[in-house]
């Protein structure tokens, strides 16, 4: 069985449980026809998510301002609401942290700077196996004394602060990476740790929730017992005993044996001795089943509607089929799947997986999306503060309509309604000039015997 076949990540992905009602097919990556829904006009959301998705991997070669397609992209990123993200190696190239696979990678170095090593790839510094050869054991212990140095000194990219951003805003659902350099700490981020009893503890779901960045591969700023599995926190007398080439024993495994020599008891002979606490190609992952568990959570419940994968090549198996799942449930959700990585991957077997890859260097792609949609970067307290500023217009309008309306009642009570003017038709005018000289003739009949009598 080659290295390739042996990561650890497909420990965690062989716990995975396929989802209910799919076949073998399905679940690596072949689109399933869906259910017929009642009809019904698409809102405007899934008119955009219809037009990006693809049934072929699209490249684009360039951050171009004016490109539709990547503007499409941003603006469905832009109403996201449940973002998963995988990243690797190649978000921490800025930081002076070197990737594995790039011809100024780790596994190049290695080969580099322990030319007198029988290695035929530098990958094999990275294989539990080397412990079977004392050469390649001072080897490990010099070379990763010199990588814990250089994370030591590095600091979080524009890449890792986005990521710190997406958790802000409360559109991160999880991330999973490939580093073992654990920069998103530095941020604030919630890093989870190992825990082989995570199943049997009450309340799983809500601790689960409460990691936001998973490491598949371990934490290189810890130690580990190879023996009693203990895990401590590296220190300056470790630390030189590393850049020698030695590996420092337990200190566990020996109080544990002092203990055992002061009660009388034969000694077991066996004490472990401390290592960078990561996972090694070969290796049994000691958080397989806990971090299974957690991967089947954010899958089936979590309801991601966009899934971005960051500086990685996607080389190693388990990484795929994580990749893989992830990407069904994101598409059944109406979502997409977009790459971002400076080198290209192989198009056919990722037909119908991958959406897009944007093929540039990470933090110009967080640079490009600063410029192209800005609001999207403001923190969550600016976004809560714009909101309840337009609550407070809001309000403010309709107290002002209100008010408005009250007061044209009011003053339609106040002021006496205007006396109807009869307009008189030629029929009642008509009438009136007769009543008119009947009048006339009725004064003048009175009148005229009072002068007969003035006469007399």
């Amino acid at each position: 069985m080659s290295v390739q076949e042996r990561d650890p990540v497909q420990n965690i992905m062989s716990s995975v449980a396929r989802p209910v009602g799919t076949s073998s097919n399905e679940y690596h990556g072949c689109e399933q026809t869906p259910s017929p829904k009642a009809s019904r006009s698409p809102s405007s959301l899934e008119l955009l998510q219809q037009e990006l998705r693809t049934e072929r991997l699209t490249a684009i070669c360039e951050l171009n301002t004016e490109n539709k397609t990547l503007q499409q992209i941003n603006r469905l990123l832009n109403r996201s609401r449940r973002i998963i993200m995988l990243t690797g190696a190649g978000i921490s190239c800025n930081a002076g942290i070197p990737d594995f696979r790039s011809s100024s990678g780790l596994y190049d170095l290695v080969k580099k700077q322990f030319p007198e090593l029988p290695l035929m790839s530098g990958q094999e510094m990275f294989d539990i196996s080397l412990f079977r050869d004392e050469l390649k054991i001072s080897a490990f212990a010099t070379f990763m004394e010199r990588l814990y140095s250089s994370v030591q000194m590095a600091r979080p990219t524009k890449t890792h602060k986005f990521i710190a951003h997406l958790k802000d805003r409360n559109k991160l659902l999880r991330c999973y990476t490939q580093n073992i350099d654990g920069l998103e700490e530095d941020l604030g981020l919630a890093m989870s740790k190992s825990d082989k009893d995570g199943i049997a503890i009450a309340g799983f779901n809500s601790r689960w929730k409460n990691y936001d960045v998973v490491q598949l591969h371990g934490d290189l700023k810890s130690l580990a017992c190879t023996r009693c599995f203990h895990v401590f926190e590296w220190s300056r007398y470790w630390c030189r005993s590393f850049r020698r080439g030695e590996l420092p024993t337990c200190p566990t495994c020996e109080e544990e044996s002092f203990k055992r020599v002061q009660q009388g008891k034969r000694q077991s002979g066996v004490v472990g001795f401390l290592r960078p606490n990561v996972v090694l190609y070969g290796e049994n992952h000691p958080g397989c089943e806990f971090i299974a568990q957690g991967l089947n959570l954010d899958v089936q419940r979590g309801r991601p509607d966009f899934f971005i994968v960051m500086g990685t090549s996607l080389r190693v198996d388990g990484v795929k089929r994580l990749v893989r799942q992830i990407s069904r449930q994101v598409h059944e959700r109406g979502g997409i799947v977009i790459l971002i990585n400076k080198t290209t991957i192989g198009d056919s077997s990722w037909n119908g997986v991958i959406d897009y890859q944007i093929l540039c260097d990470c933090d110009d792609w967080v640079t490009y999306l600063e410029a192209q949609i800005p609001d999207f970067f403001n923190t969550q307290k600016q976004v809560d503060k714009l909101r309840q500023l337009k609550r407070e217009a809001s309000d403010l309008r309709k107290k002002a309509l209100e008010e408005q309306k009250n007061y044209g009642l009011l003053a339609s009570m106040k002021t006496p309604p205007a006396t109807p003017v009869k307009v008189n038709s030629s029929q009642d005018i008509k009438a009136e000039e007769n009543l008119e000289n009947v009048k006339k003739r009725i004064l003048t009949s009175t009148k005229s015997p009072a002068k007969k009598h003035k006469k007399c």
